[in-house]
């Protein structure tokens, strides 16, 4: 019984293809990426950066095949921790390639330290701006948005939704990248940063200013209560302007803080302050 125990556990150990070569288990691919997931920023110094996550998250491949090689573990070890930055979420698709490669290299192929360094010198800052533009730009205020909307009457389940759901959105893609990374190899560099890529960042670009467009007519609101009377007739300006273009006022006041904070780089907290100055001067002159 003791015998069939080990041969399994030898099997799982170091389970091989149709050509002889050893493969990484699912659960190994796995636990690398939640690796790379958990402590891509951990010990993380202006030196070295995200060099110590990326190592980390190696050492499940690297231990398959060096783990009887002190000297040859080492030095793949110090291979990975040169310098390293990028997206921590697209940035795994980095990780999958390189993982990928150390396979190949632990089955014997020619692949030189120096090629592996040039895909991750080369794939971290592309990526790195597509990912923050992604992760920091787009997904975000999605979410927000929706959790604004579900906290409608101090409802806790926007901030429950909110928390979950970057959270969850962070982990979806980064697996997403990682797995793709893996399974594409080398392949993956010409397939994710070419057309393909920039399709799915014009996507992108491209719903996050529609959630944005909804916000601003949704949740913005300044509407004018003054009205000109006479005689024979009641003048509404908010109606005359809500037939011209509906939200005139709420769009405008969403390109003024656009202005104040792209062009004349002020603050946010100073653009609050110009937005409360102006609905003073407006309610004291009886506009809105």
């Amino acid at each position: 019984m003791s015998e069939k125990v080990e041969t399994v556990k030898a099997e799982d150990a170091t389970v091989k293809s149709e050509d002889n070569k050893v493969t990484l288990t699912k659960q190994e691919v796995n636990k690398s990426w939640w690796i790379w997931f958990k402590y891509c920023l951990t010990v993380f110094g202006y030196e070295r950066l995200q060099a110590p996550g990326f190592t980390l998250s190696m050492l499940p491949i690297l231990k398959k095949f060096y783990s009887k090689d002190p000297d040859k573990m080492v030095a793949r070890l110090k291979c990975h921790s040169v310098f390293y930055n990028t997206n921590p979420v697209f940035g795994a698709m980095v990780n999958g390639i390189v993982a990928s490669m150390e396979v190949e290299r632990g089955n014997g192929a020619k692949i030189t330290d120096d090629f592996i360094n040039s895909i991750k010198v080369g794939l971290m800052g592309p990526l790195a701006g597509i990912g923050d533009a992604v992760t920091q730009a787009t997904i975000p205020p999605i979410i927000l948005s929706i959790a604004i909307g579900l906290s409608s009457g101090g409802s806790p389940l926007g901030a429950v939704f909110a928390v979950l759901g970057l959270y969850l959105s962070s982990m979806a893609l980064s697996r997403l990248f990682y797995m793709q990374g893996y399974k594409s190899g080398r392949e993956a560099v010409s397939k994710f940063l070419g057309k393909q890529m920039t399709k799915i960042q014009d996507a992108m670009s491209v719903l996050g200013l529609t959630v944005v467009g909804a916000i601003t007519a949704s949740y913005v609101n300044l509407t004018i209560t003054s009205q000109y009377v006479s005689e024979y007739s009641t003048v509404k300006f908010q109606e005359i302007l809500d037939g011209i273009f509906p939200k005139l006022i709420p769009m405008c006041l969403v390109f003024l803080g656009y202005y104040l904070l792209k062009k004349k780089k002020m603050s946010a907290v100073k653009l609050i302050g110009v937005y409360l100055v102006i609905a003073i001067v407006l309610g004291v002159l009886g506009i809105v």
